[in-house]
């Protein structure tokens, strides 16, 4: 009795993991810069708040980086780390925006280190002594074709099928990798920029403002 149970209750599990946590976690990772910023500035705000967000040239880059994450987050959660750049990324880029928001100085610094290590972790390769954290040495690229490279860089079909390695799909994602690396790195060029602006001098303005 006990083994039949498990083996009811594991499809279950499984249907959870692999299509109702993708499902929740895009929602609640694009709602993320909403509720961020009805937390900072209360829940009447939000709406002109993220009016203001789309004029401000560096928050508008990461609400990009946000509507991208979820196409990672769509992924096989028991197979691929996938998903874990969607969610790094999305909670960097809604720390972009309470960063612009509140505007203070001693912020950016410590912003660019987080991104310095996100960018590493997203390009990939063997940097662990380097790095606090990393999900492994694939960068995202590589961990899109993850699955589809154990079967010869095709997904399986028919009763082999993977859920979510399809050959359109991951195409897909390889693509929108490819952007997301780039608007990070976008990002990355833009905190510094501020940093220096803040501590090295300069003007104001500029394309973050």
């Amino acid at each position: 009795m006990e083994s039949q149970s498990a083996e009811a209750i594991l499809p279950a599990q499984q249907a959870v993991v692999l299509y109702v946590l993708p499902i929740i976690t895009v929602f609640v990772t694009c709602a993320s810069p909403a509720m961020a910023l009805a937390f900072l500035v209360g829940a009447s705000q939000v709406g002109q708040e993220l009016k203001n967000v789309v004029q401000r040239r560096f928050s508008l880059l990461s609400l990009f980086i946000v509507g991208l994450s979820p196409f990672f987050l769509l992924s096989n959660y028991l197979a691929s780390n996938l998903y874990l750049y969607g969610i790094y990324g999305a909670m960097l880029a809604t720390a972009n925006l309470l960063a612009d928001r509140l505007a203070k100085c001693r912020i950016w610094p410590v912003l660019a280190i987080w991104h310095a290590l996100n960018l590493l972790t997203l390009i990939g390769g063997n940097l662990g002594p380097i790095l606090p954290y990393t999900i492994n040495t694939n960068g995202i690229v590589g961990e899109c074709l993850r699955v589809s490279a154990r079967y010869g860089d095709m997904c399986p079909r028919g009763d082999a099928a993977i859920n979510w390695c399809d050959n359109v799909w991951v195409s897909v994602q390889l693509l929108v990798a490819f952007a997301y690396v780039l608007l990070h790195i976008i990002a990355f060029f833009l905190v510094v920029t501020r940093v220096v602006h803040h501590y090295g001098g300069g003007g104001g303005g500029g394309f973050y403002s």
